[in-house]
């Protein structure tokens, strides 16, 4: 078995990456608790980075081991996604420890970067999604870690936003900001859901509106509180808008699956007592 140089590259990088965010746990959740935001999600959501990384695992390893289903292997160009990829594991080390260090505009700029590679890896996949006929191995092993991965940092680029113009502010936004950011999210969401058919980066942008939308919080002001309750609204919506923009994808996705089962059967020959009438059915004498 031959290894590419760049893959085993990227398995060590990654090894690093999970280290770095292991030893960085214990300060990133009091960081984010001191730089709060009112579109921050509840706790309980950032643990979809364990699902993350368990399918970015599967994604390293069968780029190093089976080559012959990777997204990288079998691109035209899998030196330049490997190149990407471990951008990508660059960025997501050097965001943490510069957010769990509090430099918080480094820290935006560093993500936005990261999104900016795994924005990158996405184009690429859906383009050679609809080039090819779909693989499942390779979507469930590939694909699929990176579209949560990428959908996930574009919601939290939009919270360091937030959280960046909060510091510059030195105050909380108005109800209009994190309106606009939610809704660029909603927007962004319901794109990749219609025009790339992706199901997945639905319902991981649907978990996070609904986390921000059930989060309870004690906010210090009143005033506050009640743009709280306004952004829960919207996130709720927006969440809902989602959902229905999914269901209305998988209900066309069916009725034309059956519709082409329809037509191929249409398409076929007649069949006369089990045998088509392709052969020609002759009554008495010639």
């Amino acid at each position: 078995m031959s290894f590419a140089p760049l893959a085993l590259v990227n398995a060590g990088l990654f090894t690093v990456q999970l280290y770095v965010n292991y030893a960085m746990s214990r300060s990133i959740g009091p960081m984010s608790r001191k730089h709060e935001t009112l579109i921050t999600p509840a706790p309980y959501a950032f643990s979809i980075w364990g699902l993350i990384y368990t399918l970015l695992t599967i994604l390293v390893v069968v780029d190093v081991f089976y080559p012959s289903i990777s997204l990288f292997a079998g691109s035209p160009k899998p030196g330049m996604l490997r190149l990407i990829f471990a951008a990508s594991c660059v960025g997501n080390m050097t965001w943490i420890v510069l957010f769990s260090n509090e430099q918080i505009h480094l820290s935006t700029f560093v993500i936005t970067l990261l999104w900016g590679t795994l924005f990158t890896l996405y184009v690429y996949m859906i383009s050679d999604r609809n080039k090819h006929e779909l693989s499942y191995a390779r979507y469930f092993c590939c694909e699929l870690g990176l579209t949560i991965y990428f959908a996930w940092t574009c919601a939290a680029t939009l919270i360091s936003f937030a959280v960046s113009m909060q510091q510059i502010a030195d105050d909380y936004l108005s109800l209009t900001v994190y309106i606009i950011l939610l809704s660029v999210l909603g927007v962004a969401t319901i794109s990749a859901v219609v025009f790339n058919n992706d199901v997945a980066f639905g319902l991981v942008a649907m978990w996070a509106l609904i986390a921000v939308s059930v989060k309870s919080f004690p906010w210090e002001r009143a005033a506050i509180e009640r743009m709280h309750e306004n952004i829960r609204v919207c996130a709720a919506q927006n969440a809902a808008m989602v959902a229905a923009f999914i269901a209305i994808t998988l209900l066309v996705r069916l009725l034309a699956r059956f519709s082409n089962n329809y037509e191929a059967l249409d398409r076929a020959p007649p069949v006369v007592n089990g045998k088509s009438d392709t052969a020609r059915i002759y009554y008495g004498s010639t």
